[in-house]
């Protein structure tokens, strides 16, 4: 008798439930990303021209209400870049091309299609053949997770309460909470994106009516209860 209770308690009969908490979100942020692209033999000619169409774009979003600082940097590269070209014996060799720079910038703003036709105008009038990519977000993200993290739980312990009624046993002691944050994505599947040479060509105005999807949001959590 001694021994099998030091048995059970040592390893107690368990209920393992995975929770899960979805929810439904209206964007209410606009990212703008734009890349530029500037090539040139020479490394500060290269750097040069990137900080003029860089200057420009800025320029050229000032009068819709946009400070300096809200052009944000997301990364600035710059490779060599060398091309293949027969030599006198007919072999190909690598020679030297110039200097590739690109500069990822983004912009945001909150939920305004006008604002955006606006935006993508101005881009297009001052960079010609602009690589971007526009994406629906949410601003603030800490009280949606709150709240799949919530609906998960109680998804949980209903269903483990239907298992544990239909079993013929009873919830005791909650043993262990397994969770792995990070697995939601906060953005809209509606997406827009155009390379480099693609339909924005310089001037052109753009008017884009837009109705992104709903941020469809899921998080799992595995519960672990003892069951008596």
């Amino acid at each position: 008798m001694h021994e099998g209770y030091e048995h059970a308690k040592r390893f107690p009969r368990t209920l393992t439930v995975r929770g899960t908490g979805r929810l439904a979100a209206k964007p209410d942020l606009i990212q703008v990303s734009v890349a530029l692209n500037t090539r040139d033999k020479e490394y500060s000619a290269a750097m040069e021209r990137a900080a003029a169409m860089q200057a420009a774009l800025r320029d050229a979003l000032k009068p819709l209400g946009f400070e300096r600082e809200e052009l944000k940097t997301l990364s600035l590269n710059v490779n060599a870049e060398y091309e293949s070209v027969r030599d006198e014996r007919n072999q190909y060799r690598q020679v030297f091309a110039g200097y590739v720079c690109r500069h990822d910038l983004q912009l945001e703003f909150g939920y305004d299609t006008k604002l955006l036709s606006e935006v993508l105008s101005a881009v297009s009038a001052c960079v010609a053949e602009p690589e971007l990519r526009i994406g629906f977000t949410v601003k603030d993200r800490e009280p949606l997770a709150d709240e799949l993290l919530r609906l998960a739980s109680e998804n949980a312990r209903k269903k483990a309460a239907v298992l544990a009624a239909a079993s013929g046993v009873s919830l005791g002691e909650l043993l262990r909470v397994d969770y792995s944050e990070g697995a939601s994505s906060f953005f809209s599947p509606t997406v827009y994106a155009e390379s480099a040479g693609g339909a924005l060509k310089r001037n052109m105005a753009v008017d884009m009516d837009v109705e992104a999807r709903d941020i469809e949001l899921c998080e799992d959590v595995t519960f672990v209860w003892r069951i008596d």
